[in-house]
């Protein structure tokens, strides 16, 4: 009987690989702008562009992280504009790093 249920225990659906590719490439562009920001010291408003910046990377990095199967504090559904923490930043870019990402 047991034998069973675990059969009819479905999986969730693998992620479409069009969609992680399209996640990972985005990280890459956004990552890219961060550190270009980071590096420019000539850009009109650039804490407010560089942390609209890191927002946009962290919300998508919560998005890269759900299509791994890396755990969040965030739901799936949810979406965010605060950036996160450094120390949460890294733990995510280096739990995606373990199973394969690369941006």
């Amino acid at each position: 009987m047991r034998w069973l249920l675990l059969r009819l225990r479905r999986r969730p659906p693998p992620p479409d690989p069009f969609e992680v590719l399209r996640v990972q490439m985005r990280l890459a562009v956004l990552a890219d702008e961060v550190r270009a920001l980071e590096r420019s010291d000539d850009v009109y408003a650039r804490m407010h562009h560089l942390r609209a910046t890191e927002a946009a990377y962290d919300a998508m990095l919560i998005r890269a992280c759900h299509l791994a199967g890396v755990p969040t504090s965030h739901g799936p559904d949810e979406r965010t504009t605060v950036p996160q923490s450094q120390e949460e930043r890294f733990r995510a870019e280096v739990e995606l790093a373990a199973r394969g990402w690369s941006w």
